[in-house]
């Protein structure tokens, strides 16, 4: 999304026409490391401290908070009798790779 406010306009209102539940989001439009112009009728799971590149909208659901961070969000998802664990990852190409595969395996872990 480029942190533009444009962009979340725009997909607020695409979600809203398709009736989407789960949006999983990099680079959302930001003010003072607060995800902002989303309804509130949509959770918003992302870290507040630090302006964040990763970020997960739904409905309803569980943030996973051990394992997420400003470039991570993983949520917990239950329908029904299924457990769905979500993940919206940014990866900092600056970043070695072992860091994030090394992420990605404690998630893979948490979620058996």
């Amino acid at each position: 999304m480029q942190h533009s406010r444009i962009a979340t306009d725009n997909l607020v209102q695409f979600t809203a026409e398709k009736a989407i539940d789960i949006l999983f989001l990099q680079e959302p439009y930001t003010i003072q490391n607060k995800s902002v112009c989303i309804p509130n009728k949509y959770k918003i799971f992302a870290p507040s401290e630090v302006r964040h590149r990763a970020a997960i909208l739904v409905t309803n659901t569980l943030l996973i908070q051990q394992l997420s961070d400003k470039d991570t969000v993983v949520l917990e998802v239950i329908i029904d009798n299924a457990k769905i664990i979500s993940v919206s990852m940014y990866l900092d190409i600056s970043q070695k790779i072992d860091d994030d595969l090394t992420k990605i395996e404690d998630i893979i872990q948490n979620a058996k």
